[in-house]
């Protein structure tokens, strides 16, 4: 492994300048290309999951808390009604 990246250098140390600087240019565009999609993909999935996170807490909260408080009122009125018969 170590001879092959020795011989790499060589080789580009080798290249005239001009093409040092093409390769450079070639191989750091690829790079930046291959970071750039993947930090898409890592935003886009963290955007997604912020708002199916969002989305979620909002189905089981507020639907949740207006059963719970449509039983909470029915339970209080059964109390009352029991108590008045009394």
């Amino acid at each position: 492994m170590e001879s092959a990246i020795n011989n790499i250098i060589t080789w580009y140390g080798q290249l005239p300048g001009t093409a040092q600087t093409v390769l450079t240019i070639v191989v750091g565009g690829v790079v930046a290309y291959a970071v750039f999609k993947i930090a898409i993909r890592v935003i886009s999935g963290l955007l997604v999951s912020v708002i199916v996170a969002a989305l979620a807490f909002l189905l089981t909260t507020v639907p949740g808390n207006m059963l719970l408080s449509q039983a909470y009122d029915r339970i209080e009125q059964q109390v009352n009604g029991s108590s008045l018969m009394k």
